[in-house]
């Protein structure tokens, strides 16, 4: 490969929210930090010199946007999603949940249900709830292997519940679904018949192993009625420097989104996270390529390692993020916590805290060193051979 994703960085001290002490088991010092969805790998040393070569003009002023900017992320959506952004739709800010949060505040009033599908990004409730807006939840199907959308449920819950906005994970945190396009087609047209506008948060869009549909790209009607976000930051290990875009065609939802975001005095951008975003756009595909395949195996050396064990792991389509289905363990959520961080040493995300269906489930991030992950299976399976000897 070309680039470099088996250097072990020591990222201890630096501040890192992934390798802070856990704040409910501060006497275990040699976690595995494994919950926090960022990656161990330094990002493309095109961005990297990119960030070094603004840091060395060494004035930080007021900036614009240039057209270079628009143009590199329009060029970005028609070669790899086939998708025709034009300019006018792009409006950047600082974040996706800060995107999310002002699109939510900005089409609905006090007390409106917005709806989202569990289990799910865990702040997507905290933003609708923290809002005041009422939080409406369709659980996902599961076959074991795949979640589907409940379409039925999500239809009788909009219409029962006055539904305003649909809070859309694609692809989808935590449970690794790339949405079909069939599948991003019903979901949409279900909004549409009942006036319910789309907020499509995509920003694991460019981490997939199959095709992604940008909600926005399948119909004018449906771009009309949708409110997209996207950012380089989860793509390319950027999260640390903030940035997003919103992509809005239709224009009298973008000037009620713009006077919004005006309210709160957003600034958009600053030079550095243009920088990063540009430097992304223009050199860090073949980058993205090579992380891409690494990932893969990661993936497949997870699902490998545990068959013939009490864990299973949702075969991903998306995200760095696995699923791992433990509920054959037989523990409650506080047993299944404190089995993978006291006996084991590994800490993931509890499932529960993604809402409904996540009880028994843990969140995986493979985005490590192979060694790292090697270490953290070993861990595991240990504990689990030891368990079974009991």
């Amino acid at each position: 490969m070309k680039y470099d994703f088996d250097t072990v960085y020591n990222r201890k001290d630096t501040n890192s929210v992934k390798y802070k002490i856990h704040p409910r088991y501060p006497g275990i010092n040699d976690l595995i930090p494994m919950w926090i969805a960022d990656m161990d790998f330094k990002t493309a040393p095109e961005i990297v010199s990119a960030l070094k070569g603004a840091a060395d003009e060494g004035i930080f002023g007021y900036t614009e946007l240039d057209g270079e900017y628009f143009d590199l992320l329009i060029e970005w959506n028609k070669k790899r999603f086939d998708f025709n952004v034009q300019r006018e739709w792009i409006v950047p800010c600082e974040g996706v949940m800060f995107a999310i949060a002002a699109t939510i505040r900005a089409l609905s009033d006090v007390g409106d249900s917005v709806l989202i599908l569990q289990p799910v990004y865990y702040p997507f409730a905290n933003v609708i709830n923290d809002n005041n807006r009422r939080l409406v939840v369709s659980e996902l199907l599961s076959d074991e292997k795949r979640y589907t959308i409940d379409y039925e449920d999500v239809e009788r819950k909009i219409i029962d519940n006055n539904v305003k906005l649909l809070l859309f994970c694609s692809p989808h945190n935590p449970v690794c679904r790339v949405w079909d396009k069939e599948e991003i087609l019903r979901i949409a047209e279900i909004c549409k018949k009942h006036r319910v506008i789309v907020i499509s948060d995509e920003i694991h869009s460019d981490l997939v192993y199959k095709r992604h549909y940008p909600t926005a790209s399948l119909s004018d009607e449906i771009a009309q009625n949708t409110v997209a976000v996207t950012s380089v930051t989860k793509t390319f290990n950027l999260a640390g420097i903030k940035g997003a875009n919103l992509i809005i065609p239709n224009i009298s939802i973008r000037n009620i989104i713009k006077k919004e975001l005006k309210a709160v005095y957003s600034g958009g951008l600053e030079i550095m996270s243009s920088t990063a975003t540009k430097a992304a756009y223009r050199y860090g595909e073949p980058w993205l390529s090579e992380l891409i395949e690494c990932l893969k195996d990661n993936i497949d050396f997870v699902i490998n390692s545990f068959e013939n064990t009490k864990i299973s792991v949702i075969p991903p389509e998306g995200t760095y993020l696995l699923w791992l289905d433990c509920r054959a363990l037989n523990m409650c959520e506080k047993e299944l916590e404190e089995f993978f961080i006291r006996d084991c040493g590994v800490w993931m995300n509890s499932g529960y805290i993604f809402g409904k269906g996540g009880n028994g489930f843990m969140r995986m991030n493979i985005a490590c060193l192979r060694k790292t992950l090697e270490e953290a299976v070993f861990r595991i399976k240990n504990k689990l051979k030891e368990k079974n000897d009991e």
